[in-house]
């Protein structure tokens, strides 16, 4: 289960002086914990917190996430009632996205260098009783998995900022992803599949067409299909081991998704960056989710 990683300010000013010691937060990571720091340690101005709190999300996108896409530099998923705000929010993305990096670049140097920047999010919804389809709630125990991202065994690693200047935002998380796979892979979820050279072929044929390639591999496919399994299985859900966290206002906090069980159960108002660690990257590479898969595979002979 989750450990709680406390990280205060002068953890960091000791950590960095120390720089012999640059992978422990990322080892802690890898291990299942989660990272979590009491004050947000980088500037955050008063007036983009005050823009993001002043906004409303009606009509169609009601259900949606405010997402930035810092590759494409924009913004999608929000209603917009003029340019002027379109320009605003995404001057405000863009910045909490550097901000965040810059940060986690100094906490997280091991990494730095090989990971692949993904979507920022702006959460402006009270996560509890949100009227979501099921496999889209957040409150809901999962593993993260991407349904038109493919990871291809790399990690989903996520940090979160709770912005709401007066709630905190509640978190549960349960068994991690080896566990897990350990007690459904093979059983009500078969183990991916090891033909690699069909996969290759299909990517290859996709290559000469000239189209993009989103098509899940054998490991998305079983993550996905984890990731499903777990909303939908009322009796985990239901008596699963648990953790109860609390984020309080001005916290933030890093945990890799894809490896750690978690659901949002209540709260209102967190922006959030995602990071893509590539399975080169990592410091124990056999902790991850793939090699947990190529582990367990191996030990039945698949």
């Amino acid at each position: 289960m989750a450990q709680l990683i406390s990280v205060e300010e002068q953890d960091l000013i000791d950590f960095r002086a120390h720089s012999q010691d640059n992978q422990k937060y990322c080892a802690s990571l890898e291990s299942g914990n989660i990272l979590f720091f009491p004050k947000t340690l980088f500037a955050f101005p008063q007036e983009d917190l005050d823009f993001l709190l002043a906004q409303k999300q009606t009509g169609s996108a009601h259900r949606k996430n405010i997402a930035y896409k810092p590759e494409a530099d924009k913004i999608t998923n929000f209603v917009k009632s003029s340019k002027e705000q379109e320009l605003q929010l995404l001057n405000i993305m863009r910045n909490y996205s550097k901000r965040a990096t810059l940060f986690l670049t100094q906490l997280l140097n091991p990494y730095a260098s090989h990971w692949n920047l993904d979507y920022a999010s702006f959460r402006p919804f009270q996560e509890k009783g949100r009227p979501l389809r099921l496999r889209a709630r957040n409150d809901l125990l999962h593993v993260d998995s991407f349904p038109t991202r493919p990871m291809h065994g790399n990690r989903i690693l996520r940090f979160f900022t709770n912005i709401n200047p007066n709630e905190s935002r509640y978190w549960t998380t349960s068994l991690p992803f080896e566990q897990l796979a350990t007690l459904f892979g093979g059983k009500a979820l078969p183990f991916p599949s090891s033909n690699r050279t069909l996969f290759k072929k299909i990517k290859e044929v996709a290559h000469s067409m000239g189209l993009p390639i989103t098509l899940r591999s054998p490991y998305d496919t079983f993550m996905l299909s984890m990731h499903n399994f777990l909303k939908e299985n009322d009796d985990f859900q239901k008596n699963c081991p648990k953790d109860y966290w609390v984020f309080p206002p001005n916290s933030c906090w890093a945990v890799y998704t894809d490896q750690v069980s978690h659901a949002a159960t209540a709260g209102q108002y967190a922006i959030e960056q995602t990071f893509i660690i590539p399975r080169s990257a990592l410091i124990n590479p056999e902790k991850s989710p793939i090699g947990v898969l190529e582990k367990l595979m191996h030990s039945k002979g698949l």
